[in-house]
């Protein structure tokens, strides 16, 4: 007979506590948090153990006549990524825990115990790392479920002491009088701290600093996920001022401080936390501090103020992006030319730092907001250099890739004809459609005469400008670009492009892009409306498919839900049926336009403006507002639904929502250009480097040569 059969359920109880500062473009139920331990109650009635960690039914057995035998442990309320669930069973009072899966299954199939849920979530037994106590179970061997059957089927009577004398779980080892010792259940925590456990090992207080020392900050903890992050505080471990020492540290380790030029008493390092869980979508949160202040005596030098951390700035508006396409252009035997693309617009300037191969990384130049070229002039002749930038900031960005280059020696050399310099152009430029994915063209050409560098392939639209699109290497005859609109027409052609010059270029071909259809890649709304245009659709959260008049059809995004409104890419409903939609990326705003009706809304504002009237978006809940999510412009569907004609259904059992449309548009309009729906990403910088190179314009009869 199976022995350690029932055990009361766990109700989760999440202890979260909002701190620090909000996930770019999320609303409250992205909020940082801290995870804390929970208490699992432990009462007796003199035969019988219940325990529980909602402090309400634990109050309630007590006003029944159990006795309150205090804190068994403490479990986590949330899953961490070390926990695992605690499942709770019961038979006749009888509570069963256990961590696997299988054998809940099977005291529930075999024993008839009932499944209560999940508790908490704790250590595997095995796991003596992250667990601070282990929970032992002892079971009364008089007790005898297959009797109380028996009893039940009026073959056998068992007491009730008999019955309630099951199992016990205590956090002690040791012998119990009258029962049989199981074992480890799992292991748990002794007290209420926060799970992720850190700790500040040096400089730990009583230390004498001054301004200009280099000192190890040392730390440790119980975390292999996340990132860790420095900080000091001047008045003490209770500042909510913090200055930036470093980021994106090991979870065990060290780094060499040094000691700013700031004088101070009470001053405390601390190590912090961050952990992105994406079953609870929250961002988890840890810090220690020192136990106490150290001190640092100023040098009387000018002092640079550290970053300070405001706690009611969101992530987006604190740290900037990083910049992307970092290139590297030699400039004849003078310079190297480092371009790359500026993606924040909160940044303060931008650091370069540069290394030479089996070397460290040292700054080398810092430059003012917006910029995107640095020209390094102090590079030697001949020397490979590698480099890396960042945005700072109130935080500093992460680095961009890394870029390398080498500046070679050139001499003047009379007679000889610059005209040779120029690279042939590539010729037979031809383009066919992609197979699957309509909105892509495959490029072809065949290969310049001349030794070159590379191709650089250019784009325009309609009467546009030619713009670069991509670079290839001069191996390459091939491209394949993907993303374009469609339903429209581009224009291509080819430059090869050499050390110094580009060539002229090659013929030019014209592509024409599909027609928007039903169910096409790239997430463009198809389906047709049904008799006498009306349209139904139905969306799902967390879904990417949909239906049109119940035709199924796919999202390239899923709906979300937001302050408890639902947020989606609002074209899936404008379009079929029938309104026009505009994005204009300098206001961040979106215009809907469907007969009589323009809605106005701007991304990050919680009104809206319907024929020119400001309306709240959601009156009752001044959060809802767009927003864009992962580079997607996601707007409030009841709101846009109900004020465009739509009828709009919740049904909270599937997670669905029903939208009704009867119009007299049969059919959908033509999409906008995606570019005009969702702010997209601009082609890397490292494909647009090649355009950067310089003509050169030489004296008659003179041109350069590598030495």
């Amino acid at each position: 007979m199976l022995k350690g059969r029932g055990l009361i359920a766990f109700i989760v109880s999440f202890l979260m506590l909002i701190l620090v500062f909000g996930i770019p473009g999320t609303a409250a139920a992205s909020d940082t948090v801290t995870i804390k331990a929970v208490p699992l109650y432990r009462c007796w009635n003199g035969t019988v153990h219940w325990y529980t960690t909602n402090q309400e039914e634990r109050d309630g057995w007590l006003a029944s006549g159990f006795n309150d035998e205090g804190i068994a442990c403490y479990v986590s309320p949330a899953p961490l990524p070390y926990t695992v669930p605690l499942y709770k069973c019961m038979l006749y009072g009888d509570m069963y825990y256990a961590t696997s899966s299988a054998e809940r299954d099977a005291v529930i199939s075999q024993y008839g115990f009932s499944y209560q849920g999940i508790e908490g979530y704790v250590i595997p037994a095995n796991d003596t790392y992250y667990g601070d106590v282990n929970v032992n179970r002892w079971y009364h061997p008089e007790s005898d479920h297959s009797d109380g059957w028996e009893w039940l089927s009026g073959e056998t009577f068992v007491s009730s002491s008999e019955m309630d004398r099951h199992h016990f779980y205590q956090v002690p080892a040791g012998s119990i009088p009258g029962y049989n010792y199981e074992g480890v259940v799992f292991r748990a925590w002794d007290s209420p701290e926060v799970l992720q456990k850190i700790k500040v090992t040096a400089p730990n207080g009583k230390e004498a600093l001054k301004a200009g020392d280099v000192v190890d900050i040392n730390w440790n903890s119980y975390i292999d996920e996340g990132e860790m992050n420095l900080y000091y505080a001047m008045d003490g471990p209770s500042s909510n001022t913090l200055y930036k020492i470093e980021e994106e540290l090991p979870n065990n380790g060290s780094y060499e401080w040094t000691v700013p030029n700031k004088a101070g008493s009470n001053v405390v390092i601390e190590a912090r936390w961050l952990y992105y869980d994406n079953e609870t979508d929250a961002w988890a949160y840890a810090n220690d501090t020192s136990d106490s202040g150290f001190s640092i005596t100023g040098s009387g030098g000018i002092l640079k103020p550290g970053i300070i951390i405001n706690p009611n700035l969101p992530l987006l508006k604190v740290f900037p992006a990083a910049p992307t396409g970092l290139t590297v252009t030699p400039y004849l035997s003078s310079r190297l030319d480092l371009y790359w693309k500026d993606n924040a617009s909160n940044e303060n300037g931008y650091v370069i730092e540069r290394k030479t191969a089996g070397g460290s990384y040292a700054q080398i130049a810092s430059v003012g907001a917006n910029t995107t070229k640095y020209s390094d002039t102090s590079a030697a002749i001949g020397t490979t250099y590698y480099y890396r930038v960042k945005a700072t900031g109130n935080f500093d960005s992460g680095y961009s890739n890394e870029a390398s280059g080498t500046l070679f020696k050139f001499a003047v050399v009379p007679d000889i004809d610059f005209a040779k310099l120029i690279p042939g152009a590539p010729s037979g430029l031809a383009a066919a459609a992609v197979t699957n994915d309509p909105q892509a063209v495959k490029l072809t050409w065949q290969a310049s005469k001349s030794d070159i560098g590379g191709y650089i392939i250019e784009r325009k639209s309609g009467s546009g400008d030619w713009e670069m699109t991509s670079t290839v290497g001069a191996d390459q005859t091939s491209v394949t670009e993907s993303g374009l609109a469609l339903n429209q027409s581009y224009s291509y052609r080819v430059r090869a492009y050499s050390l110094f010059l580009n060539s002229d270029p090659s013929n030019t071909v014209v592509f024409n892009t599909a027609a928007s259809s039903g169910g096409s890649p790239g997430g463009t709304p198809g389906g047709s409306p049904g008799i006498n245009g009306r349209v139904d659709l139905d969306f799902f959260i967390g879904k990417a498919s949909y239906n049109i008049n119940g035709s199924a059809s796919a999202m390239d995004v899923s709906p979300v839900i937001k302050e408890s409104r639902t947020l989606l890419p609002i074209r899936f409903i404008t379009q079929p049926i029938g309104a026009e939609i505009q994005w204009i990326d300098a206001e961040k705003k979106v215009i809907i336009n469907q007969g009589s009706t323009i809605i106005e809304l701007w991304i990050g504002k919680n009104k809206a403006e319907i024929n020119g009237r400001s309306v709240p978006i959601d009156p009752d809940n001044a959060s809802v507002m767009p927003l864009i999510i992962n580079g997607r412009t996601m707007m409030p569907l009841r709101f846009i639904a109900e004020n465009l004609g739509c009828e709009v259904e919740w049904i909270p059992e599937n997670s669905q929502i029903i939208i009704h449309y009867q119009g007299d548009k049969l059919d959908p309009q033509p999409e906008p250009p995606m570019d005009q729906m969702d702010p997209q990403p601009e082609p890397p910088m490292d494909q647009l480097a090649p355009q950067l190179k310089p003509s050169i314009d030489l004296s008659p009869g003179l041109t350069f040569k590598p030495l």
